[in-house]
C-alpha cells in the first residue's frame, strides 16, 4: 500500500476511486464506462490498479457484471463520502462566481483531480508558504506553485492573497480547504476500514477535549482502549469549543468530548450526550468554609471567584443561578478554561472555583482540593460526544466510543449512588438532632 505525503492520507489515485463508486453503482463495466466518459478498459485497469495497490479484491468478475465483494462495498462507501465533500464545495462555489459554469464540469469537484494537486493546496493552505508546502510533500516549489495555479485556472477564482511573509488564503479558498481535508479524511478511513475487515484494528483516533473531560473521563477511555488495542494511535488537541467543531468540520479531528452546546436540526454536527453532570464549588482542602456544615447561595457572591470563560456552557448555569435567587455576579473572579491555573489559584489562596467534581477527581485523592458545602440547584449541563452527522466513524474511533459510553456509564452510576445516599444523610440528620 503506497502511502505518502501528509496526515497519514494514502496517495491513492481518486479517479480510480470514483470508478469504483460508478462500478459498485451499475454492477457493470460498460455502463459505469459510459456513465464516466471513458473506455471499458481504462475503467478496468483503474479498477485493477486500486486493487492492486489496497491488496485486496474490490469486485468479483462474474458473467452478469460486476458483484462488490465487502471490500468493494466499504471503499465505495468512503469514497462517495469523499466525493461528496468536494461536491458540498462545489455548490458553494457556484454562488462566488458570477455566470460560473457547473461546478460538476470542474476536475477539482468531480474527483477527476490528481490527488497530488489537493495535497499541494492543502499543504500550502496549511503552512503559509510555497517553501514549507514544498519540503512538507518532498517536492519542489514549481511543482507546488503550478499545482495551485493550475487549480484556480479551472476555477477562475483565487485561491491565496499574497502576504508580506507568504500567503493567505481566500474566503473560498477556506471553504474548499475544509471539504478537502474531509475527503481525505475519509480516504484515510477508507483504509482503516479495510484492515478492520481483516480482523487488525488499527489507525488513529483524534479527540478535541473540552477541560470538563481532560482530567479523568476522557484519559480513563483512551487508557482503557489502548489496553486493549495497543496498536491504535489516539491524539487530543485542546483548545476552545469553537476551535473544536472548526477542526471537527474539517476533519482535523474525529469527535469533541465535554460539555455539549445545543445545534439546530440543520446543523451538520450531532450531539450523543452521555450523561448529566452537577457543578460544584471547590477549594482547597484546608479552605475556612471546608468546616462549616452548610453555605447559603447568600454567601457565594462575597467569595473571591475563579469562574469558567465567559459564555461557557457552566458560566450561563451559574450566571442564571444567581439571578435566580436575584443575588449579583461575585465581585472578584478569575475567568479562565485551564484546571492548572485553577489549581494552582485555589491551593494558594482562598478563591473558590466553579468545577465538576470530576475535574477534581485525583486532586480530592491526594487532600489538595474538596467541595465546599453548598448546594448548586438546577446546574445541571449535559456532558457528550459531538461528531460530524455525514461522516461515520473510523474503526479506532468507534472502538473509542465504546469505552467512552462504558466510562459515562460508570461515572453516572456512582454519581446517582451518591446521590441517594446525600438523601439517606438529610433524612437521618434531623432524627439524630432529636435524639
Amino acid at each position: 500500500m503506497t502511502y505518502i505525503v501528509r496526515n497519514d492520507v494514502p496517495a491513492l489515485s481518486l479517479r480510480q476511486l470514483k470508478a469504483v463508486i460508478v462500478v459498485n453503482r451499475t454492477k457493470n463495466v460498460t455502463k459505469a464506462a459510459k456513465a464516466l466518459n471513458r473506455s471499458q478498459t481504462a475503467v478496468t485497469k483503474s479498477i485493477n490498479d486500486l486493487e492492486a495497490s489496497l491488496n485486496c479484491r474490490l469486485f468479483e468478475r462474474t458473467p452478469t457484471g460486476m458483484k462488490p465483494t465487502v471490500y468493494g462495498k466499504a471503499v465505495a462507501k468512503r469514497a462517495q463520502l469523499a466525493l461528496d465533500e468536494l461536491q458540498k464545495a462545489g455548490e458553494v462555489y457556484s454562488s462566488f462566481v458570477r455566470d460560473a459554469r457547473p461546478y460538476q464540469r470542474i476536475p477539482i469537484f468531480s474527483m477527476d483531480v490528481s490527488y497530488k494537486r489537493l495535497a499541494a493546496f492543502i499543504a500550502l493552505f496549511e503552512t503559509k508558504r510555497i517553501q514549507c508546502a514544498a519540503d512538507m510533500l518532498g517536492n519542489s516549489k514549481a511543482s507546488v506553485y503550478s499545482s495551485v495555479r493550475q487549480m484556480e485556472e479551472w476555477l477562475k477564482l483565487r485561491l491565496f492573497e499574497s502576504e508580506p511573509d507568504g500567503v493567505s488564503p481566500t474566503a473560498f479558498g477556506k471553504i474548499l480547504a475544509m471539504h478537502v481535508k474531509m475527503a481525505f479524511a475519509e480516504i484515510r478511513r477508507c483504509l482503516e476500514d479495510i484492515e478492520s475487515i481483516n480482523g487488525v484494528t488499527q489507525g488513529t483516533v483524534s479527540i478535541g477535549t473540552l477541560p470538563y473531560t481532560r482530567t479523568y473521563i476522557t484519559p480513563k477511555a483512551i487508557n482503557q482502549v489502548l489496553r486493549d488495542h495497543p496498536e491504535l494511535h489516539v491524539t487530543t488537541q485542546e483548545g476552545s469549543y469553537e476551535t473544536m467543531e472548526a477542526a471537527l468540520r474539517s476533519g482535523d479531528i474525529d469527535l469533541i468530548v465535554g460539555a455539549v452546546r445545543e445545534h439546530d436540526e440543520e446543523a451538520d454536527i450531532t450531539t450523543e450526550i452521555l450523561f448529566e453532570d452537577k457543578l460544584s464549588v471547590i477549594a482547597r482542602r484546608d479552605h475556612p468554609l471546608m468546616t462549616q456544615r452548610q453555605i447559603t447561595l447568600q454567601q457565594l457572591p462575597e467569595l473571591a471567584w475563579v469562574l469558567p470563560a465567559r459564555c461557557s456552557p457552566a458560566w450561563h448555569l451559574f450566571n442564571e443561578l444567581l439571578q435566580r435567587y436575584r443575588l449579583s455576579m461575585p465581585k472578584q473572579a478569575i475567568h479562565t478554561s485551564s484546571l492548572s491555573m485553577v489549581r494552582g489559584l485555589l491551593i494558594d489562596s482562598d478563591r473558590v472555583a466553579l468545577l465538576s467534581e470530576h475535574q477534581i477527581y485525583y486532586e480530592k485523592q491526594c487532600g489538595l482540593l474538596d467541595v465546599l458545602p453548598v448546594e448548586l440547584p438546577e446546574t445541571y449541563r449535559p456532558i457528550g460526544v459531538t461528531m460530524r452527522k455525514a461522516s461515520q466513524p473510523s474503526p479506532a474511533a468507534r472502538l473509542f466510543l465504546d469505552q467512552l459510553r462504558a466510562v459515562a456509564k460508570c461515572v453516572q452510576d456512582i454519581a446517582v449512588a451518591k446521590q441517594a445516599m446525600r438523601g439517606q444523610v438529610r433524612a437521618i440528620l434531623p432524627i439524630l438532632a432529636s435524639a
